[in-house]
């Protein structure tokens, strides 16, 4: 592979290996639409409230003096709510705001009784605490879930239509219901769609969290190329398996310790980045091109003819000797490698075949640089090249 794939899809969902700092942005995000849906729900529950006192105010308030009280001072209450979500009380803020309209509207109830419909608009409460509070509070989640669905029952035992205390007029009655179911099901719609959001916000924490794990785990962080640990599985299954059809080619920048001496080791880790990039442009993308340690580089090729694996090195070493980086004070300095490739062979073991690879490497250092040694490429097999 050129690089290991930043991107992957798993669920139908496109992952990206996020970065502790992503993740924390995420969450961040995750926080910000959880203050925004608390302060919605408050400045709707304020709207409710009022028109609860509105209609006990403008319709017989001597007769709906509760009802009016209860509306008129759960909105003063509500609105003094809202002030604090800017004050980082959101959280408490809307546990209040949730468990006062349950008890307000088992209030309405008990004086109208359920010819309304109001106690519906409790099933879009009972989903309100799952919006409010985090995924490790379940406890407390489930708690004021079961406390507003028990709150429910009660009203419709209790207060079955046509036994309040002072039911409102049919014709009144009916028009209220079906603003209560209105506002029930808008209430429910709009808690699960910032509930799929956080969901998926959160997947996408999780599964980010550990797809960087896993990159941080195979890749190398100077060079985002593969570590050893790929390789070595894949050289194991390999060995497993007796396949033979492979090449292994050790790459050695020439005279790298005289850069990092004279340069510093920014400019040895600039040359390396270089190098680097014109491996994973050179191969296939089912190449495995890995940092083998220091300025080292190891390249798995599967799957390459015995005739063109030195050829297609000694392009590499060409364009690798066209390159230049320049390090400090304007100097250019030309850039060279050595390499040594063998040829994987049935019966052979991997660890014999980089051996082999490492000893071509070492006449090629010998052999005075920029040069490219192979072995084991006399006999063809009849696997597939480069086409």
């Amino acid at each position: 592979m050129r690089r290991w794939r930043l991107r992957r899809r798993q669920g139908g969902l496109r992952v990206s290996p996020l970065t502790p700092a992503q993740v924390q942005a995420l969450r961040h995000r995750d926080a910000q639409l959880t203050l925004w849906a608390t302060r919605f729900f408050i400045a709707g529950a304020t709207m409710a409230a009022l028109v609860v006192g509105g209609v006990a105010v403008g319709y017989d308030l001597d007769k709906y003096l509760t009802l009016a009280v209860l509306g008129i001072g759960n909105a003063a209450v509500y609105l003094i709510a809202l002030t604090t979500t800017f004050r980082g009380y959101a959280k408490q803020a809307g546990l209040l705001v949730l468990m006062m309209s349950v008890l307000t509207i088992l209030a309405i109830c008990s004086v109208i009784s359920t010819g309304t419909s109001t106690e519906s608009v409790l099933f879009g409460l009972a989903v309100m605490p799952f919006v409010l509070l985090r995924s490790d509070d379940m406890v407390a989640r489930l708690s004021l879930s079961g406390f507003t669905l028990a709150i429910y029952l009660t009203c419709e035992l209790a207060w079955p239509a046509g036994h309040g205390s002072n039911e409102l007029p049919t014709e009144l009655a009916s028009a209220l219901a079906m603003f209560n179911r209105f506002v029930a099901a808008f209430l429910t719609m709009a808690a699960i769609v910032v509930l799929q959001a956080k969901l998926r916000l959160n997947r996408q924490i999780l599964e980010g969290a550990a797809r960087y794990g896993e990159l941080r785990a195979t890749t190398d962080e100077l060079t985002g190329v593969y570590n050893r640990r790929p390789v070595i599985a894949q050289l194991q299954e390999y060995a497993e398996r007796g396949r033979g059809n492979y090449a292994i080619a050790l790459i050695d920048l020439d005279e790298f310790k005289s850069i990092n001496d004279h340069h510093g080791h920014d400019c040895g880790d600039a040359m390396i980045k270089l190098v680097a990039d014109a491996l994973t442009s050179h191969f296939r993308s089912s190449d495995m091109v890995s940092r083998w340690g220091g300025d080292e580089f190891l390249v798995l090729m599967p799957g390459i003819r015995h005739a063109d694996l030195e050829p297609v090195l000694d392009r590499l070493r060409a364009h690798i000797a066209s390159l230049s980086l320049e390090c400090g004070k304007g100097q250019d300095h030309a850039i060279t490698v050595s390499i040594g490739a063998a040829m994987g062979v049935t019966g052979r073991s991997p660890d014999e075949c980089i051996a082999a690879a490492d000893h071509a490497l070492y006449r090629a250092k010998e052999g005075g640089r920029n040069r490219v040694v192979t072995v084991g490429t006399s006999s063809p097999t009849g696997a597939l090249g480069r086409g």
